[in-house]
């Protein structure tokens, strides 16, 4: 056997006994998953949680004060008027509409008639200049989707399963991106959804299974280092199954929100870990959302969805283009 050869047999061993921990964790994740789906909810016997106190460190991070996240909601058809309704009241007062109120449908068409009437009368154009000012108090951040309450994490008497949290139990669920709070509301092409500012007002502790916790992978405990590949897979992973498929990340949840510093002396304030919606986004989950919230919401815009990789069309605060949109009668 010649140096090319051997260093091959080294590489295939090293790959044999890698596989055969992975297909060992995946043994016991499964496992775990049947014991709390079939035969205890609430003490199972698993050796998971020691594998979720050894990969503690190495998946601890800091979210410093001062981060922006973003918290999306969807807005029904029945509700879009509603958060439309002060622009084009704005309008019709501003165009002289008889009952000062214009819906999406007429505002360019009467747009339209007045220039007409306008330039037929000898008056000239409409002063462009006028009328962009009359929507300047459209065009500042401010509470544009729902207010900041409704924004925030819903009241435990309507929380229900979620991938943290089990029914009843209400934590605030955010994402790194504006696209990716969009896909989580799971809207479809063309909805409204309203998208909330989040701002971290203290230090965050968390336990990340995002993709960057494998950039630094030199810890020498192989099984732990696997046991974090998979759970951060696991935690990530779409939901076709319904709440029962929620069991082991609820539960692997609760323990490091409120045991896991028994055994390691860490404290976490949440967790992270990949979208599996939109492959540049993170999801975050914040766990304390009652009692003293490190975090502020602090405005709101309304978006239409564009696409199903999360483009975004914003509608309120109001650009340049949000205006033109109004003035050709695509708004």
């Amino acid at each position: 056997m010649d140096a090319r050869e051997r260093e091959t047999l080294a590489h295939l061993l090293q790959m044999r006994d890698q596989l055969t921990l992975r297909h060992a964790i995946q043994e016991k994740l499964i496992a775990f998953e049947r014991e709390l789906c079939n035969n205890n909810r609430f003490f199972p016997r698993t050796d998971i949680l020691g594998l979720v106190d050894r990969i503690a460190p190495m998946v601890l991070r800091t979210l410093p004060p001062g981060t922006v996240l973003f918290r999306g909601r969807i807005i029904t058809k029945a509700e879009e008027d509603t958060f439309l309704a002060p622009v084009y009241h704005a309008l019709g007062v501003y165009l002289q509409d008889e009952e000062g109120d214009l819906g999406h449908t007429k505002f360019a068409e009467a747009y339209v008639q007045q220039e007409i009437e306008r330039l037929e009368s000898g008056f000239g154009l409409l002063d462009f200049a006028a009328f962009e000012s009359q929507l300047r108090a459209f065009r500042v951040k401010g509470w544009w989707g729902y207010d900041k309450q409704e924004s925030d994490a819903a009241p435990s008497d309507v929380t229900g399963n979620g991938r943290i949290n089990p029914a009843g139990i209400s934590y605030l669920y955010a994402s790194s991106r504006k696209e990716t709070a969009a896909l989580e509301a799971r809207p479809v092409i063309s909805q409204m959804v309203s998208i909330a500012e989040v701002v971290t007002t203290e230090e965050l502790t968390l336990f990340d299974l995002s993709r960057n916790v494998f950039d630094d992978d030199e810890s020498p405990d192989e099984e732990a280092k696997m046991f974090r590949k998979l759970l951060a897979h696991y935690f990530s992973k779409p939901n076709y199954s319904g709440d029962q498929a929620y069991l082991v990340t609820q539960y692997i949840s609760e323990y490091v929100k409120g045991n896991i510093g028994h055994t390691t002396g860490l404290h976490f304030d949440g967790l992270c870990f990949s979208s599996s919606l939109d492959r540049e986004g993170t999801n975050y989950v914040i766990f304390d959302t009652a009692v003293r919230p490190k975090y502020e919401i602090v405005a709101s815009s309304l978006e239409k969805v564009v696409d199903m990789q999360g483009s975004l069309e914003t509608y309120l605060p109001m650009s340049d283009a949000t205006i033109h949109a109004l003035m050709d009668g695509s708004f």
